[in-house]
């Protein structure tokens, strides 16, 4: 395994690179480089991964290919709002791919997945390490399907990649730093007024004013994706004219 360091024009999402040809998780050795002391904004990438994961400890499809990245953050937050940092990661996703496609319209799937054409071609999640009630650090992992050609099935019917999408090779380095930059502004613009983000994020919606099925466990109800309150928390209103709150840190299938 190669490793790389190199130095970006970025304030600190991305001033220091670790970058690999082929890794388990990105995650997992972000992870331990946090716990060394690494600083805050430090990213590691692969160009491949063999146990990447996305949010339910599901499996992660990650070839050559794909872009696969993670970031180190050591945000002042508590720790019941570390989901929040989804929500941004999805929205940086999306604002990366508006500013150098702006013909393509992608969505947020609260709280992670983001799709186009209801396709999935990119996700976050997010994976702390705290003391007490205290955050020590999260790790936020983003994978997207940058100039994937094929999946297997069955992800050929649910996932596409921005390649599919516009038809051409997109280069992975100038991506990665459009879409540090994006994450960055966000990061940075949160910490004083996460109401923007939640705005963005009802903006970008593809749940919101939906009739949805939600499948908790042994649990299922039917109801209208309402709207997103101030924690980013999905706000449905039953059938029986209650209404329900879906913290995204539950387990959880929407369709």
């Amino acid at each position: 395994m190669n490793e790389q360091k190199f130095i970006a024009k970025k304030k600190f999402f991305g001033k220091k690179i670790y970058s690999y040809a082929w890794v388990d998780s990105t995650m997992k050795i972000a992870y331990s480089l946090a716990e060394e002391g690494a600083e805050e904004g430090t990213v590691v990438v692969a160009e491949e991964q063999s146990q990447g994961k996305g949010r339910g400890n599901r499996y992660w499809f990650s070839p050559v290919g794909g872009l696969w990245f993670s970031i180190i953050l050591r945000p002042q937050i508590a720790l019941p709002n570390i989901t929040q940092l989804n929500i941004l990661g999805a929205i940086g996703i999306i604002e990366a791919i508006r500013k150098d496609f702006f013909l393509l319209s992608p969505q947020i799937r609260w709280p992670n997945d983001v799709l186009i054409r209801k396709k999935k071609v990119g996700g976050v999640l997010c994976r702390a390490k705290s003391m007490g009630k205290n955050v020590d650090f999260i790790i936020m992992g983003i994978g997207i399907n940058l100039n994937i050609d094929e999946f297997p099935s069955p992800l050929c019917f649910t996932a596409t990649s921005l390649k599919r999408e516009i038809g051409h090779y997109i280069p992975r380095e100038v991506f990665l730093s459009g879409i540090l930059r994006e994450l960055e502004k966000l990061y940075i613009s949160s910490k004083d007024n996460f109401s923007s983000i939640i705005e963005k994020a009802r903006l970008f919606s593809s749940l919101l004013g939906r009739q949805v099925r939600v499948r908790m466990g042994k649990k299922e109800f039917i109801g209208l994706a309402q709207d997103l309150d101030e924690r980013g928390e999905l706000v449905i209103r039953l059938e029986n004219g209650t209404y329900k709150k879906i913290d995204n840190r539950e387990d959880f299938f929407i369709r």
